[in-house]
């Protein structure tokens, strides 16, 4: 499958041309945002308790900040 087969595919699963149009302006289909998502939480997590360990961000400042992006 090429890179943007999925717009097609969108349209055979019945998605509206909006929704088609917010696709090619992210580069991917609604259904992939959820893995996408995941993994750009996991990333920000490893650099969060990355600073924490280095003493970049204090520990109040750890949680706080664990706490926004578990939300």
């Amino acid at each position: 499958m090429g890179d943007w087969d999925f717009l097609h595919e969108m349209r055979d699963r019945g998605y509206s041309q909006e929704a088609i149009t917010g696709a090619m302006a992210c580069g991917y289909a609604p259904w992939e945002g959820e893995e996408i998502a995941r993994q750009d939480r996991k990333a920000k997590w490893e650099e969060l308790k990355s600073q924490r360990d280095s003493g970049e961000i204090t520990p109040a400042e750890f949680k706080k900040r664990k706490i926004a992006l578990f939300k």
